[in-house]
């Protein structure tokens, strides 16, 4: 997945494999193995392309399909969260459901798609 996501992303802001290369300081041939997977980027090297895509590390190795995350939580988002964590099963059952509710209540009124999880 890793060798998939540097390549796409590379060509998606047109850059060539030198240019990624360079700011890996290795050279084209070293940085086309990791795109025909090869060989594997480091850990040093997987950060350095995830902060100059702005993407995170879970986006590159096919854990996530967001690129980014949306920023920090709010206060209200964090206690939702905390109170979250603290429930047991049904209780977060009881809470997805509400919000889901709550969610097609509001599509319903607009015109955004269920968020895909």
């Amino acid at each position: 997945m890793v060798a998939r996501r540097i390549k796409e992303l590379r060509t998606e802001h047109k850059l060539t494999q030198n240019d990624i290369a360079a700011l890996l300081n290795i050279s084209r041939e070293a940085y086309c193995m990791y795109e025909n997977q090869r060989r594997q980027l480091n850990y040093e090297s997987l950060c350095i392309l995830a902060d100059y895509y702005h993407v995170t590390l879970d986006y590159l190795f096919g854990r996530s399909d967001r690129p980014d995350l949306t920023g920090p939580l709010g206060s209200e988002e964090k206690l939702l969260l905390e109170y979250y964590r603290a429930m047991d099963q049904r209780g977060r059952e009881n809470v997805i459901g509400m919000a889901k509710v709550e969610y097609q209540r509001r599509a319903k009124e607009s015109d955004f798609s269920e968020p895909a999880i």
